[in-house]
């Protein structure tokens, strides 16, 4: 099965059915809901969605959220070999660079984002929500 990660942007669109982007980023994480993929989100992003969700619907709904999300996905480690990995690389922005580093520790074959272009030094590809198809 294919090994899917998904970056922060698009669970907060689906969390927060934040538009233009809630039908893509809904569709495209719905491939992990169905078991048509194995989904994963980043370690550090687990962190941020509950901050921002917690933030934005309130403590217990946001866990609520949290939890059913991870129902769903697993989480990708951000180990030390990740966190050195992603500070040696060319990204623009280290919380890329740190996400493009835990899917390689997940054996991720694609990453889900609507930043495809700050990736685009990766060696994993990265795919917007938009044209993400599932096999």
């Amino acid at each position: 099965m294919k090994r899917v990660l998904y970056d922060t942007n698009v669970l907060l669109d689906v969390l927060l059915r934040r538009e233009p982007h809630f039908a893509d980023s809904a569709r495209a994480l719905d491939a992990a809901g169905q078991r048509k993929v194995e989904g994963y989100l980043s370690g550090h992003s687990v962190a941020t969605v509950a901050y921002v969700v917690q933030k934005q619907i309130g403590r217990a709904h946001g866990r609520t959220l949290l939890s059913q999300l991870l129902a769903n996905l697993k989480v990708a480690a951000v180990t030390d070999r990740a966190v050195r990995q992603a500070l040696a690389t060319d990204f623009s922005d280290f919380e890329d660079a740190l996400c493009h580093a835990a899917a390689e520790e997940a054996g991720a074959a694609v990453i889900v984002t609507r930043n495809v272009r700050d990736f685009r030094r990766g060696t994993i590809p990265a795919i917007d929500p938009a044209a993400f198809a599932w096999p």
